[in-house]
């Protein structure tokens, strides 16, 4: 059987999976939703204080921001590092690892299932808050372009990188702190907090050393349309660079970890 044919099998069985969680898919969507609108809300805020804007970016600027910030964390978000533990802990793990694709096939299809179901009522909500805020987007049809690969990049990136987390459960029994201290990281570094333009020079300069900005903060600000195409195909370089190092780093420890996880007898 080609890939295509199980991918097509497995999206089946996810959609249909999905049909019977789909309250609960709308409260996980709605959840994430609320940290965006309250900076967003916290911005506006500040900007209307200081006579409309903050640092040059105006009321419409921080809505832009956020509103693709949020699509752009929908699309790009992987929960792996949360549920990994729980199916090395209790054994399901190794009915996974007999059969012949390998695990990660079946979180790609959980992803994608969850983000075609919820984008079109995310999409509603989003509309709602930019006419709300009055975004101001300066978008130009080549930040589109450019923003198709960046995402794609930001998602697999992250994805990846939400893996290599995951797999540490092979060697520790709980992944709260590891979670924790990912999570944390990505809040001050993918721009969550702010646009990253609004941030001291030094903590600039160590987002764009991370790997943090590129997963939400860098196809966010290409669509936003506030880079040039000289800065955009840098993010995107950046962004490649960052993938193929997460993926080899996943590769060295999932193999490790699947022997270590062999060896006592799972």
């Amino acid at each position: 059987m080609s890939m295509i044919a199980i991918y097509r099998a497995l999206l089946l069985a996810g959609f249909q999976q999905m049909a019977q969680y789909r309250i609960q898919s709308l409260l996980w969507m709605l959840f994430a939703i609320i940290r965006p609108v309250i900076f967003l809300a916290a911005w506006v805020a500040v900007a209307s204080s200081q006579g409309g804007s903050v640092s040059g970016y105006t009321v419409g600027d921080f809505a832009a921001y956020y509103v693709i910030l949020t699509f752009v964390s929908q699309l790009s978000m992987a929960w792996n590092s949360h549920e990994f533990e729980w199916e090395v802990n209790q054994g399901r793990l190794s009915a996974k690892l007999l059969r012949p694709l390998h695990p990660l096939h079946y979180a790609v299809v959980d992803n994608i299932v969850f983000k075609l179901t919820t984008l079109p009522v995310l999409g509603l909500i989003l509309i709602a808050v930019s006419i709300t805020f009055g975004a101001r987007f300066a978008t130009q049809p080549w930040h589109v372009l450019a923003f198709i690969p960046s995402v794609i990049l930001a998602s697999a990136l992250l994805f990846i990188f939400g893996w290599i987390v995951a797999s540490l459960a092979f060697w520790a029994t709980r992944m709260n702190t590891a979670n924790t201290l990912w999570q944390r990281a990505a809040f001050v570094f993918a721009g969550q907090i702010a646009p990253i333009g609004l941030m001291p020079v030094w903590l600039q300069a160590l987002s764009y050393a991370l790997p943090f900005w590129y997963m939400q903060g860098a196809p966010t600000e290409i669509l936003r349309g506030a880079v040039t195409p000289e800065r955009a195909g840098l993010i995107i370089a950046g962004q490649a660079a960052w993938l193929a190092v997460c993926y080899v780093g996943f590769r060295l420890i999932w193999r490790r970890g699947v022997r270590a996880y062999s060896a006592v007898g799972a």
